[in-house]
């Protein structure tokens, strides 16, 4: 942060400026519906619905590695993971899968550090309740004190490549005859 404002962190502003780094992150996860920060050896519970594949949340995919899973207290050795779910020949059945694993960038990438900062930078210089300033014409807009900290438009689109979509896109195909979408057509007898 400091390099990028171009002065020392003030002792004043450093507990705010570390806050508002905490809060760009998640703003960040949340928005790009993945964990960015690595996690090492945590916990995931995932609760089956029966069947030979159990997917795990795009939340934790980011350089997902998974070091062990139980079910039922027992380790679970005869399962596959193909990068997005663990499958398993005889069946998950019902009962909730805790797995052991890591995920999360080792090294943050440079755009989402830039990212961040930007909104750190941005925040900083609004003034409690002033949700956008300009000044040609001088304009102020007002909301309420919480409302400035959400990601900005120009961050969404900068965050595009790294957010996870919903369920994809789907190529839709109606049967029957298809339209020529040249324009209407005359028929000369």
């Amino acid at each position: 942060m400091a390099a990028r404002i171009g002065r020392p962190i003030a002792a004043d502003e450093t507990a705010r400026v570390s806050a508002f780094l905490v809060d760009v992150t998640g703003l960040v996860e949340d928005y790009c519906g993945r964990d960015m920060d690595r996690r090492s050896g945590q916990s995931i519970t995932l609760y089956p619905e029966g069947g030979c594949v159990l997917p795990v949340p795009a939340r934790y995919l980011t350089f997902l590695t998974v070091s062990a899973v139980e079910q039922d207290d027992q380790a679970v050795t005869d399962y596959s993971f193909n990068g997005r779910q663990l499958v398993r020949e005889s069946g998950w059945g019902e009962s909730a899968v805790t797995l052991t694993a890591s995920w999360g960038y080792e090294v943050t990438p440079a755009s989402l550090r830039a990212v961040a900062c930007s909104e750190v930078i941005r925040w900083l210089a609004l003034s409690p309740g002033v949700e956008r300033e300009r000044v040609g014409e001088v304009e102020v807009e007002f909301s309420g004190a919480s409302s400035a900290q959400t990601l900005s438009p120009p961050t969404r689109t900068s965050l595009r490549p790294y957010r996870r979509g919903g369920a994809g896109s789907l190529t839709l195909r109606k049967e029957g005859p298809v339209l020529d979408l040249r324009g209407p057509v005359v028929v000369h007898d």
